[in-house]
């Protein structure tokens, strides 16, 4: 099965804002091995280059499309690396505490969230 999960090419490909210039620039000058991206909603993008990600978000549609196997799938088919992505999810605000190891992460993604270092210093 080939297909787009819907949320990510409603938002995202349709509106031709996937932005994997971004993070193949990223990842070909920097060894990026996870990310935690606070308020990503479904962009995952960022799995495409990044084999360990977290992503964090309150949007109730995003706990059904980071559960669905076709995520996963597409991931698989985009990525760049030859690990197996570890994709991780909390439907929660970005401000109340994960449960991911202190200082765990190369990169912290935000483009909408606003100010979130002062949320995710201590992860």
């Amino acid at each position: 099965m080939n297909k787009i999960p819907n949320l990510y090419n409603e938002y995202f490909i349709k509106k031709n804002d996937e932005r994997s210039e971004l993070f193949k620039i990223l990842s070909d000058t920097f060894y990026i091995k996870n990310g935690l991206y606070p308020g990503s909603f479904v962009y995952i993008t960022p799995s495409f280059f990044i084999s360990q990600m977290v992503y964090v978000d309150t949007d109730k549609r995003c706990s059904h499309f980071f559960s669905d196997s076709q995520t996963l799938d597409y991931i698989n088919r985009k990525k760049t690396y030859h690990e197996s992505p570890e994709i991780r999810f909390y439907h929660t605000d970005f401000k109340n505490n994960i449960n991911e190891k202190a200082e765990s992460f190369d990169l912290l993604i935000s483009f909408y969230s606003g100010f979130i270092s002062m949320y995710c210093k201590s992860i």
